[in-house]
């Protein structure tokens, strides 16, 4: 189990680039308003059209939608959930929240359109701690997550999954079968919807092994092996995400010279081959979306333009980055 429910993507440690890298940024955009200590600071997810949405991380329980033109608009929950998972929809953005009641923890799901309204809140029943969720095309939710094996000790688990319908009503239980070695199967990161299904990316073992799950919207599974080389002292795996038609292990190299770069492996989505490699210099500390010859970033001031004279205390950047 990751230890966050977000698909979060920190670069901090190793995105320490100066002005001459400029060349490869190809847009840099400002959210007035927004900065990276703004307490969004819990994780990104990205949403159709480059929309990239920030998770709280403290003192705030909403959360943020930054746009490719740098405007922002702020989805917050009734009450006093809190946010904990997100899925971008066609027309705009489920919240998973929890709120501590007289009569204990709760899940509620939350619908906003895009302009940020409540359109509509149910309360949502699981018999298992939720781990990610995606919307697919049609309205209906998949979440995936796990609980303790009945009978075991705590740290034997098992990952589980729902599928809600438009009203959040659970439609069909699922349970994710073990691998071939027999090892567990369990929530890699990353989860995205699509037309009739929802896509997944688990791991289980060291190493780990990662592999690619279909769930569709009647809770049928099919899983496919990513042949992904494996977490090492000096190839390190960063996180996983998607792009269009691929999904993408982001990864980099320990003590690369004469810098570090962010290294993008497609997968494609219908048969879980490697498709291409791709790379860039960061740009920024969080990842927004991938676009296949491009990739979003979310920076500060040390990632500016100096062009854009871009004020000593912010704002956030929104930098495009080429991918070569």
């Amino acid at each position: 189990m990751l230890s966050r429910f977000v698909i979060a993507v920190t670069v901090a440690s190793i995105s320490l680039i100066g002005n001459s890298s400029a060349q490869q940024i190809t847009s840099q955009v400002p959210v007035l308003g927004a900065a990276l200590n703004d307490g969004y600071g819990g994780g990104t997810m990205c949403g159709a059209g480059g929309l990239v949405y920030r998770y709280p991380n403290g003192g705030v329980r909403s959360v943020m939608r930054v746009a490719p033109d740098g405007s922002k608009l702020v989805f917050t929950p009734p009450g006093e959930a809190w946010p904990r998972i997100l899925a971008a929809s066609a027309v705009g953005l489920n919240i998973l929240s929890q709120s501590s009641t007289s009569e204990g923890n709760h899940y509620e799901m939350d619908r906003f359109d895009v302009l940020g309204h409540l359109v509509a809140q149910h309360r949502v029943a699981f018999d298992f701690r939720p781990a990610g969720m995606a919307t697919t095309a049609s309205g209906k939710t998949v979440v995936v997550g796990f609980h303790a094996v009945e009978g075991s000790d705590r740290d034997t688990v098992q990952y589980v999954g729902v599928v809600l319908d438009e009203d959040d009503q659970v439609i069909e239980h699922f349970d994710f079968p073990r691998s071939l070695s027999g090892a567990t199967w369990t929530f890699g990161g990353a989860m995205t919807g699509a037309a009739g299904f929802a896509y997944v990316i688990l791991q289980s073992g060291v190493g780990p092994t990662f592999a690619l799950a279909t769930v569709t919207e009647d809770g049928r599974i099919r899983i496919k092996k990513l042949r992904v080389p494996p977490n090492t002292d000096i190839r390190h795996h960063n996180e996983w995400l998607f792009g269009p038609g691929v999904a993408v292990e982001m990864y980099h190299y320990v003590g690369e010279k004469p810098r570090v770069a962010l290294r993008f492996d497609e997968y494609d989505l219908t048969t879980g081959r490697k498709v291409a490699t791709k790379s860039t210099l960061p740009a920024g500390t969080n990842l927004g979306c991938y676009f296949g010859n491009e990739v979003s970033m979310l920076a500060d001031r040390a990632h500016f333009d100096p062009a854009l004279r871009v004020p000593p205390d912010g704002p956030l950047l929104i930098n495009t980055v080429k991918l070569e």
